[in-house]
C-alpha cells in the first residue's frame, strides 16, 4: 500500500504516543500490551539496526556449501546466505531421503553379510552366533563409546605423565650409584669401579693373553684327541674357549689316571693261584649260630678285581644233619649262620665252596673246618696275678652267679660268694 502523508487524506491527525500497543506481549521485541506505539516502533528500529550492523561477511559459507559441492556466492550478504542455506536444505533432504532408504534396507535383512572377526560369538559348542542388524549397531556404538572413553583416559594420563617428565627433567637429579666388588670391595662410585676392572682386566690380558693370543692356543689341540677321548662323557670335540679346553685337559688326565692305575694293579696276569682264601669259626653269645670270617689273619687275600660270584656252604652235625647257607666271599667279609636244631654234643663240620673270579676267569675252591663242640663250659674264668697271690673270678652265665677266690702263697683262703653249680678254677701261682 502507497503511504501518503495524512494531510492529504483529510484524516484527523492524531499523535502515535497516545495510540497503546494492545497486541500481546513479544518477548523478542522486548514489547507488551499497554505500552504506545512509539515505543513499539523504537524495539523494532533498534533489532533492525543490530541485525542490520551485523558482519556477516566473516560467515563461512564455504562449509555450508560444501555439503552439497555448491559454489560459494562472490559477496556473501543476507540474502546469498539464505539463499544458499534454502538450496543446501534441498539438497541435505534428498541425500537425507536417500539414507533413510537406504537403513530401511539395512533393517530388511535379518542377518548382516558381514565378517564380525573379533566382534563375533559363539555358544558352548563352539557354533556361531548370529546378530541383527540392531545388535551389531549396539555393538558398535558399545565399542565406540568403550574406545572414546579409553583414549579419553589415555589422554588425561598422557598429559599427566607429559607433566611429569617435565618436572623430573626439570627438578629431578640422581648421584652417582656406589658399589663393591670383587675386584675393589670398598663401595665407590661407579665411575672409579669401572677403572678398578678395567685395570684387573687389563692385568688378566697380560697374564692369560689377549683373544687372539687364546685363539692360536686352542688352534694348536691336536686333532686326534677326539679319536681317543671323544667317547668320554663331557668330552667337548670342538672346544671354543679356555674354560671348556680345560675341561677336555681335565677328562684327559683323569683318564691317563685310570689306566695307569690299572697298569699299577694289573701289571701281571691274576690267576687262580692268586685267590688266597682262609676263614676262622667261633659261637655266638648264645651258642644259637656260628659266626664264619674271611679275614686276612685266616688267610683271605683277593685280587682286586675278584668278586664272589656264587658261593654257598653247609654246616653237618654228627648224625648227619645239614644247614645249608649262602655267603658273598670277600676281604673282611662276615657272617652269622643259625645252627639252632643242629646236635651239639658231637662236632660240627663246616664246608664252603666258594666260587669266585672277575671277568676273564672264575675259580672254585673248597673248604673246610671241622668245630668241636665238646668241653664247652657255661663259664668263664679270668685270672689276674700279683705280687702277693693269685686271684680268680669265675663268671656263671647259666645260674647268673658268680664265684670270688683269692690264692696267697703262705697263707692259703678261698671265699665264696653265690657259689655256682660247677666250678672249673685255673690258677697260677706266684
Amino acid at each position: 500500500m502507497k503511504q501518503v502523508p495524512c494531510e492529504t487524506e483529510n484524516c484527523i491527525p492524531i499523535l502515535s504516543s497516545c495510540v497503546i500497543w494492545n497486541g500481546g506481549e513479544n518477548t523478542f521485541l522486548d514489547v507488551c500490551d499497554g505500552i504506545s506505539i512509539n515505543n513499539v516502533i523504537w524495539q523494532i528500529s533498534n533489532k533492525l539496526e543490530t541485525f542490520s550492523i551485523e558482519d556477516i561477511a566473516s560467515f563461512d559459507i564455504d562449509a555450508l556449501v560444501g555439503i552439497c559441492g555448491k559454489q560459494a556466492p562472490v559477496t556473501v550478504t543476507t540474502l546469498s546466505v539464505l539463499n544458499a542455506i534454502k538450496d543446501n536444505e534441498i539438497c541435505i533432504k534428498d541425500f537425507i531421503d536417500e539414507l533413510s532408504q537406504q537403513i530401511v534396507d539395512l533393517s530388511n535383512a535379518s542377518t548382516p553379510d558381514i565378517n564380525l572377526k573379533c566382534f563375533l560369538q559363539t555358544d558352548n559348542q563352539g557354533n556361531n552366533l548370529s546378530i541383527t542388524r540392531n545388535s551389531l549397531d549396539q555393538l558398535f556404538v558399545d565399542n565406540l563409546c568403550s574406545d572414546k572413553l579409553r583414549i579419553e583416559s589415555l589422554e588425561s594420563a598422557i598429559t599427566q605423565i607429559q607433566s611429569e617428565i617435565a618436572n623430573f627433567e626439570n627438578t629431578v637429579s640422581v648421584d652417582e650409584l656406589s658399589f663393591s666388588t670383587c675386584i675393589d670391595p670398598g663401595s665407590k662410585p661407579t665411575s672409579s669401579q669401572v677403572i678398578s676392572i678395567a685395570n684387573e682386566l687389563c692385568d688378566i690380558e697380560a697374564a692369560l693373553g689377549v683373544s687372539d693370543d687364546i685363539s692360536v692356543a686352542l688352534g694348536n689341540t691336536p686333532g686326534d684327541l677326539n679319536t681317543e677321548f671323544g667317547a668320554i662323557p663331557g668330552w667337548l670335540a670342538t672346544p671354543i674357549n679356555l674354560a671348556q679346553n680345560y675341561g677336555n685337559l681335565l677328562l684327559e688326565v683323569e683318564n691317563i689316571r685310570q689306566r695307569l692305575i690299572s697298569i699299577e694293579t694289573n701289571c701281571c696276569d691274576v690267576s687262580c693261584k692268586d685267590v688266597e682264601l682262609g676263614f676262622n669259626v667261633i659261637f655266638n653269645e648264645d651258642k644259637t649260630g656260628l659266626i664264619i670270617r674271611f679275614t686276612s689273619g685266616a688267610g683271605t687275600n683277593l685280587p682286586a678285581d675278584f668278586t664272589d660270584e656264587g658261593s654257598t656252604g653247609t654246616i653237618k652235625d654228627k648224625n648227619g644233619n645239614v644247614e645249608d647257607f649262602t655267603l658273598t666271599i670277600s676281604n673282611g667279609y662276615e657272617t652269622e649262620v643259625s645252627i639252632v636244631g643242629l646236635d651239639l654234643t658231637g662236632d660240627l663240620v663246616v664246608s664252603i665252596t666258594a666260587v669266585i673270579g672277575n671277568d676273564a676267569v672264575t675259580c672254585e675252591k673248597c673248604l673246610s673246618k671241622t668245630i668241636k663242640t665238646t668241653g664247652i663250659c657255661d663259664f668263664c674264668t679270668v685270672c689276674v696275678s700279683g705280687t702277693t697271690g693269685t686271684v680268680v673270678v669265675i663268671y656263671d652265665d647259666s645260674g647268673g652267679s658268680i664265684a670270688f677266690e683269692s690264692f696267697n702263697p703262705e697263707t692259703t683262703t678261698t671265699t665264696t660268694t653265690g657259689a655256682p653249680t660247677t666250678t672249673t678254677t685255673t690258677t697260677v701261682g706266684l
